[in-house]
C-alpha cells in the first residue's frame, strides 16, 4: 500500500496536486449538508457561575475569550480547566456543562439564554470575571453522509498548545466583538462569521487526522479527496472502481482497500449515497420531472433509479415528492 499523504490546513486549503482542478471536498461535503452556524451570546460572567447544556440534535460551541472556565462532559469522560483563548465543540452536540469551578451550580443553557435576551445576566455581581462566546451549528437533518457519522463527539483547541491556529483565534476574537455590536447587519455578519469559525474547527481537526480511519482522514488523504471530488462534481459519470482507481494514481485493489479501509464503504457504494443525496434535495425541489432526476445522478431509466433510491433511502423517490 502507497504512503498516505497527509493534507496541510493549518490557513486554508491549499492546492493540491489533484485529478480535478480546484478541488475541494469539505466545501462539497459542507454544501451538501447545508451547514448553518450562529453565536448566541458573548457574555461576562462573575464567579460563581455554571452553565448546563443538554444532548441536542446540533452542534454547539464555546470560546473562552478572558479568564478561566472549567468544562465537564456528562459522561464523566472528559474533566478539564480551560484557559483563555480555548476553544470547546460539541458536534455530535453532548451533554455537558461549563463552569467557573468544578462544584459551582449550574443553569440550563436554554434558561440562561432567555436571560441574557432579555438584558437579565444572572451570573453578573462577583469577581473572577470569565467572557465566553457561545453558539451553535447544525446540519441537515436527513442526510446520512460519512461526515455526519464520523462527526466527532467533542474536539479542544487549547490556545496554549496551538500556535497554528493564529487566524482561528483571529475570528474568534472578531466575533466575539460583532456579537456585541449594535451596527447595522450585525446579526447577518455574525451568522456567516460563526459558519466560517465552525469551518476552521472542522479544518483544525482534518489537520490532526494521522492514525485514525474514518472520513475526516480521507479529506486530508490527497489520492481519497481526489476520487471524492470526482465523484461530487460528477455524479451522472458511469464511474467504476478501475476509473476511480486510475485517477487515485493506484491499483484496482489497493484503491479498494485503502477507500474501504478509511471510510468504511465501498466506492460503489459512497457513488449511490451521494447520487441518492443529490436526488433527496432535487425531489424535494419538485422542479423536475423523475425522469430529468433520475439523469442528472447516473441513470438512464426512471426504474433502475427508483429501485437504487428506495434500497439507499428505505422510501420511493415517489414518496419523498409527495410528502412536500
Amino acid at each position: 500500500m502507497q504512503k498516505q499523504t497527509s493534507l496541510s490546513l493549518e490557513y486554508s486549503l491549499p492546492g493540491q496536486v489533484s485529478c480535478y482542478k480546484g478541488q475541494d471536498v469539505l466545501s462539497d461535503i459542507l454544501n451538501a449538508i447545508r451547514l448553518q452556524a450562529s453565536s448566541y451570546f458573548c457574555a461576562e460572567f462573575s464567579a460563581p457561575w455554571g452553565i448546563r447544556e443538554q444532548q441536542t440534535d446540533y452542534g454547539t460551541f464555546h470560546h473562552v475569550v478572558s479568564g478561566n472556565a472549567w468544562l465537564r462532559t456528562a459522561d464523566g469522560r472528559y474533566e478539564t480547566r480551560l484557559s483563555k483563548g480555548d476553544i470547546i465543540a460539541f458536534p455530535t452536540g453532548s451533554a455537558h456543562q461549563i463552569s467557573d469551578e468544578p462544584n459551582s451550580s449550574t443553569m440550563s443553557g436554554d434558561e440562561l439564554l432567555k436571560k441574557i435576551h432579555k438584558n437579565t445576566n444572572p451570573f453578573s455581581d462577583g469577581s473572577n470575571k470569565t467572557t465566553l462566546l457561545c453558539g451553535y451549528f447544525k446540519y441537515q437533518s436527513h442526510s446520512n453522509l460519512p461526515l455526519l457519522r464520523d462527526m466527532p463527539n467533542f474536539l479542544h483547541i487549547r490556545q496554549a498548545k496551538e500556535d497554528s491556529c493564529i487566524w482561528l483565534n483571529s475570528l474568534a476574537h472578531i466575533l466575539a466583538q460583532e456579537i456585541r455590536s449594535t451596527l447595522p447587519g450585525g446579526a447577518v455578519i455574525v451568522d456567516r462569521l460563526t459558519e466560517a469559525f465552525v469551518i476552521q474547527i472542522l479544518r483544525w481537526h482534518i489537520n490532526k487526522q494521522h492514525v485514525d480511519k474514518n472520513y475526516f482522514s480521507a479529506l486530508a488523504d490527497t489520492r481519497l479527496s481526489c476520487v471524492l471530488s470526482l465523484i461530487h462534481k460528477e455524479p451522472a459519470q458511469s464511474w467504476t472502481v478501475d476509473r476511480l482507481a486510475r485517477n487515485a494514481g493506484m491499483s484496482r485493489s489497493a484503491f479498494s482497500s485503502l477507500f474501504h479501509d478509511v471510510i468504511g464503504m465501498t466506492p460503489m457504494s459512497y457513488l449511490t449515497q451521494w447520487r441518492m443525496h443529490i436526488a433527496q434535495d432535487l425531489l424535494k425541489e419538485n422542479k423536475q420531472s423523475m425522469v430529468s432526476i433520475a439523469e442528472q445522478v447516473g441513470y438512464r431509466s426512471e426504474a433502475s433509479f427508483s429501485k437504487a433510491f428506495k434500497k439507499v433511502v428505505g422510501v420511493s423517490p415517489g414518496q419523498i415528492r409527495r410528502l412536500q
